[in-house]
């Protein structure tokens, strides 16, 4: 019909929720607020939600399901190809490339006052250190080595956002190779990377 505004979809409200909570944090996510923000009125978001608890958890889904810190494969157990797998997690961090830290501190901090934000949290956490121990394990440290690796390495890169730190992508990608070695292990990380040295090389003359 001509001149009907068009009806916002789940995926607007929740884009437009996520927006308020970065922007202004989880008490300003109401629905006659988010209906100002979409030029609306709060009847469209009943016909897409439940109630403001629906919203909530299609938010954390959404969070969970996008904003992801590592690549969305797991590290392989050959080191010289973990290390390539390292470098593309790096890559994602410091361009952004499918990680939105201000979204991830944003949920952070909702966490502190809500149990279904901290339990996700918590899973993301862990499934995120658990990412990364089995990287140290794949360039060659024991489980309790690569635990506690895997532990301040994330700590390290969640802390790095939260401090507020600011830098240039250039200046992160410039300061890269140093970090790595500080938080792997400068030698595993020379014996890793003289392995995928050596793999390319080979692969090349083959």
């Amino acid at each position: 019909m001509a001149g009907r505004t068009p009806k916002n979809t789940v995926e607007d409200w929740v884009a437009a929720a996520l927006r308020t909570l970065i922007d202004e944090g989880i008490a300003r996510v109401k629905v006659d607020r988010l209906a100002n923000r979409l030029g609306v009125t709060r009847g469209g978001f009943y016909h897409n939600f439940r109630d403001r608890d629906h919203l909530l958890d299609l938010m954390l889904e959404q969070w969970e399901s996008t904003c992801r810190f590592l690549p969305d494969t797991p590290p392989p157990a050959n080191a010289a190809d973990a290390v390539a797998w390292l470098d593309l997690a790096v890559d994602r961090l410091i361009g952004g490339d499918g990680y939105d830290y201000h979204l991830d501190l944003a949920v952070r901090e909702w966490a502190r006052s809500d149990k279904r934000a901290a339990w996700a949290i918590e899973r993301a956490d862990r499934e995120r250190v658990d990412t990364l121990r089995r990287f140290f394990e794949a360039i060659g440290y024991d489980r309790e080595h690569a635990t506690i690796r895997a532990r301040v390495f994330y700590y390290h890169q969640v802390g790095y956002y939260a401090i507020g730190v600011h830098q240039s992508t250039a200046d992160r990608r410039r300061a890269a190779q140093l970090y790595l070695d500080i938080l792997c292990g400068e030698e595993q990380m020379k014996i890793a990377r003289s392995r995928t040295s050596k793999a390319v090389k080979a692969q090349a003359a083959a």
